[in-house]
């Protein structure tokens, strides 16, 4: 039997909260939720557009998951990047709130042709690098259970 949360969702986020780009279990029963990025505008969302009522409940939950990830920092969470923010915030949730165990996994497609994204691993990685010190994050979030996949499309093109 599995064991009840210790805070419910509806007391940490409003209704109709992130949609994932994939969710999944191991074989060990760790939690795995994939958030996909095909090319660098993307991951620079927008801020929030919650109800004021919405509002007050997020910024809370964003400040509280942000004190987790980053206890020295101070940066909003609201703002640009705001999706990237709420990941982790429902990742918090479930790890350290619920002692769920689970990875946040975000995927980033390089080589795509169609999406005109970067080309590089390389470019990914200084977006994120960008984007992390807009958050006030570490440059590393292993050891948070989050971690950053580079796929190359040409290679899932060609079968290999």
């Amino acid at each position: 039997m599995e064991a009840l949360p210790v805070r419910a969702l509806n007391d940490f986020w409003p209704p109709r909260g992130p949609v994932w780009d994939a969710i999944g279990r191991t074989t060990e029963g760790v939690a795995i939720f994939v958030e996909a990025k095909a090319h660098i505008p993307e991951a620079a969302s927008p801020g929030t557009r919650a109800s004021p009522t919405s509002l007050e409940l997020i910024s809370r939950s964003l400040e509280e998951a942000r004190r987790w990830y980053a206890p020295k920092a101070n940066a909003s969470w609201t703002g640009t990047f705001y999706q990237y923010a709420n990941r982790l915030a429902h990742h918090y949730f479930l790890r350290e709130v619920n002692k769920v165990p689970s990875a946040l996994v975000f995927v980033y497609f390089t080589y795509d042709p169609d999406m005109r994204g970067p080309e590089s691993e390389c470019e990914w990685r200084g977006a994120i690098r960008l984007l992390h010190a807009a958050l006030g994050l570490p440059a590393q979030l292993e050891h948070r259970g989050v971690f950053d996949v580079f796929l190359d499309v040409r290679r899932l093109q060609d079968g290999g």
